[in-house]
């Protein structure tokens, strides 16, 4: 494609508007023009083999320009996996650009031609990482309100969503005016509230959400039953549970005061609907003496002990996270391995499993390399127990933290400490933002006494220390992040990194790293499924955490 310079055709539509010749380059990129908005030019762009997103608005258009100005604004305060990332604005030949993420895929509208149909259940996934979303916008401070959520403006790729046009987004004042001024949004799925009703809100979102659901599942159609008013979805789809149909209709409430109130509130609904596990929210605590129930009095810190947390982040904890060191671990990470994306990186399938060596009941990677041994809790048998706690990892190490982006089983998130309420020296999960702010956890993992230790001719530090290292250097290697020095020794290590390396992004599942690394390493299959029962002598380092309740970090 040859390059132009400046020159711009009309774009025909009535309008007087042009746009740039395909082939232009402007900010460095050469464009290729994609679609004429109400708002904007759209273009997509490459630069230096980097494909991107141009929006361009002329100067001169004082309606235009503030609305390309408030939507980089929000983008570029904004990191969320389900929005498309900021990367630049410039100026240039009378003219803004806002340059964005370039989303390959589908809109979600493609799904409304005919032929072209979806499950039930996928439209259901796509309402659950909407809500999710939606969950990120409204917890902003102050909240902000999508207002425009309509099929076209959501891509599908590869199973993920991505909103990907913040035109009309806003901040939510809160109380300060009575309604919006003007009508903006899609026709099809505006609440009343976009029409001056009342000013929009977080609910609002909910019922365009809603609307973009019932929307998918009818392929577009819908019976005229009056203004804002939907007839039953199973009038038009047959297959729609009836707890989905009651859910949207509730979603769809002409009142916002009827609807849910939050987007986590409709998130939980669906799931219900479809009989599906809610998703742990990550804002809760559990106690470590029952996984179910809640602290009613999370422990307080003193403002002496958070001066010395204060002070032990500034001198260690900012420096080596940004080396991407492990605290606490016997090895070290050539990538940020706590680095938001991570999540990314996860396989598909369930990475741990549950079995028995000798009577022992262990968590292992798959059904290959034991990683701890889990005692009885309670009621609970070992056996029990390991089932458990196996099934609760796999949905950490597939959850993504949508506070800060990773995934909700980081290796930094197993650590090593004392049990206050029994002494002994434990592995344990807890999933922490800074020193001591747990947004899921604390989870007992394993428990090791003196007479267990003995047995390993050790110390229960040492041993719990090695435990520690063989699940965070796994989950590490897992997601093709190297380890240098790994818990798991030079020839384990290296063929799991391997095998991992080998998997493209299609065949990334946990099925198939096992597959390659049975093939791998065949021969030491029994060493590998034994491997916690020999604690080397290696190096250990004590983990510094506060604020996790039952929970004290052990003494160098």
């Amino acid at each position: 494609m040859s390059e132009k310079n400046g020159e711009r055709k009309d774009l025909g539509d009535g309008t007087g508007r042009t746009a740039l010749v395909d082939g232009t380059v402007v900010g460095g990129y050469q464009v290729k023009f994609l679609a004429a908005g109400g708002m904007s030019v759209v273009y997509r762009g490459t630069k230096l083999g980097k494909e991107v997103v141009l929006k361009e608005v002329e100067t001169s258009n004082t309606r235009e320009v503030p609305s390309l100005l408030s939507e980089k604004s929000l983008l570029e305060r904004l990191e969320h996996k389900g929005l498309v990332s900021f990367y630049s604005f410039f100026n240039e030949g009378g003219y803004y650009y806002l340059v964005v993420e370039y989303v390959p895929g589908q809109p979600l509208a493609s799904f409304l031609q005919r032929g072209n149909t979806t499950t039930v259940e996928e439209v259901a996934d796509w309402g659950l990482q909407l809500c999710e979303i939606f969950h990120y916008l409204h917890r902003q401070n102050p909240p902000i309100i999508y207002r425009d959520l309509k099929s076209e403006n959501v891509m599908l790729h590869n199973g993920r969503i991505k909103l990907i046009d913040f035109g009309i987004a806003r901040l939510h004042k809160g109380g300060d005016r009575e309604k919006d001024t003007e009508l903006l949004g899609s026709t099809v799925t505006a609440s009343p509230e976009h029409y001056g009703g009342a000013e929009t809100d977080a609910r609002s979102d909910i019922y365009t959400l809603g609307a973009t659901l019932y929307e998918l599942l009818t392929g577009g159609r819908r019976l005229k039953v009056g203004a804002f008013q939907f007839a039953p979805v199973s009038e038009l789809r047959e297959d729609v549970p009836r707890n989905l149909e009651q859910v949207l209709a509730k979603s769809l409430e002409f009142k916002p005061e009827n609807r849910y109130q939050t987007a986590r509130e409709f998130r939980d609904a669906i799931c219900v609907a479809m009989k599906w596990p809610i998703p742990a929210d990550p804002e809760r605590r559990r106690s470590p003496r029952s996984q179910e129930q809640l602290p009613a009095n999370p422990r307080k810190k003193s403002p002496w002990m958070l001066l010395v947390a204060l002070v032990l982040l500034a001198l260690v904890g900012g420096a080596a996270f940004q080396q991407g060191w492990i605290p606490g671990g016997g090895g070290h990470t050539t990538g940020a391995v706590a680095s938001t994306g991570s999540h990314e990186a996860s396989l598909d399938g369930d990475l741990f499993a549950s079995g028995g060596i000798d009577g022992r009941a262990v968590v292992f990677m798959g059904e290959d390399v034991g990683l701890f041994q889990v005692s009885g809790w309670e009621k609970q048998t070992p056996e029990e127990r390991a089932a458990a706690l196996a099934k609760r990892l796999n949905v950490f190490y597939r959850s993504a933290c949508p506070s800060c982006g990773a995934t909700a089983l980081e290796p930094q998130d197993i650590k090593v400490g004392r049990f206050e309420a029994t002494g002994d020296t434990v592995v344990f999960y807890a999933h922490l933002h800074g020193f001591d702010e747990i947004h899921w956890g604390p989870e007992l993992l394993a428990t090791v006494d003196e007479a267990q230790a003995k047995e390993f001719q050790t110390t229960p530090r040492f041993v719990a220390s090695y435990w520690r290292d063989l699940l965070r250097d796994t989950v590490a290697l897992s997601r093709g992040f190297s380890v240098d020095h790994s818990a798991l020794g030079e020839e384990l290590a290296t063929a799991l990194a391997k095998a991992r390396e080998g998997l493209s992004d299609e065949a990334a599942t946990t099925d198939n790293l096992r597959k390659v690394l049975r093939e791998t390493t065949g021969s030491q299959s029994l060493k590998m499924r034994e491997l916690f029962l020999t604690i080397p002598d290696r190096k250990t380092a004590v983990d510094a955490f506060g604020g996790v309740e039952g929970y004290e970090p052990l003494r160098n």
